[in-house]
């Protein structure tokens, strides 16, 4: 199933399943996921989370997105998707078949200083690259984003995320914003016709 095309908003969907991970002090948990979230669904996001990522697309549903630099105490999270199975087309053998998603996160730390023994201001060399933390995850294709056109499933899929509860406050929020706009050029009262011919006659009667 390698080197089939796989449209760029084929990511962007309802994904539930199964996640383990791995940390030094917490060891080995796993656990199910009812429906991934939004913040958590970077696999959607090609870019990455950073302007220091760099991520290649490849033929076959396949994502990497790792740091172009890893310094010193600051871990850097390497990344990796794949989406071996996609959703089985109508009318085909594969009709009903869900798409389906791996995902790998892991966290390296590199180039941590040692230091001497004997002069705590003197470096001696580098520690070997460390895994800080690691999550895997396999996935299956639940259902659609809702609210999302695929007009918009394509922009996120070039790194614009599509967020319909703020398109929603936002079109709420616009007719009172006009609204406010027009009473707000309505600030004074109305001018009395009287009062308006004395101003007129003498501009030091509007003082009064």
């Amino acid at each position: 199933r390698f080197f089939r095309p796989v449209p760029p908003f084929d990511w962007h969907a309802k994904w539930a399943g199964t996640s383990w991970t791995w940390g030094p002090q917490t060891g080995d948990r796993g656990w199910a996921v009812e429906e991934l979230e939004e913040s958590d669904a970077w696999h959607g996001r090609p870019t990455g989370d950073t302007s220091g990522v760099w991520s290649l697309r490849l033929p076959g549903g396949v994502l990497i997105q790792c740091p172009r630099v890893i310094v010193g105490g600051l871990p850097g999270i390497c990344r990796l998707a794949w989406m071996p199975e996609s959703e089985g087309k109508i009318g085909t053998v594969e009709d009903g078949n869900k798409a389906k998603l791996l995902r790998v996160e892991a966290s390296v730390s590199a180039l941590e200083p040692i230091i001497s023994d004997d002069d705590d201001d003197m470096m001696v060399g580098f520690y070997p690259p460390a895994l800080s933390s690691l999550r895997t995850d396999m996935m299956e294709k639940v259902g659609e984003l809702e609210g999302a056109t695929l007009e918009e499933r394509e922009q996120a899929a070039e790194g614009y995320v599509f967020n319909p509860i703020e398109e929603t406050d936002t079109k709420a929020t616009s007719p009172e914003m006009d609204a406010g706009s027009t009473s707000s050029q309505r600030t004074s009262a109305p001018i009395d016709e009287k009062l308006e011919q004395k101003i007129a006659e003498d501009p030091r009667n509007a003082l009064d």
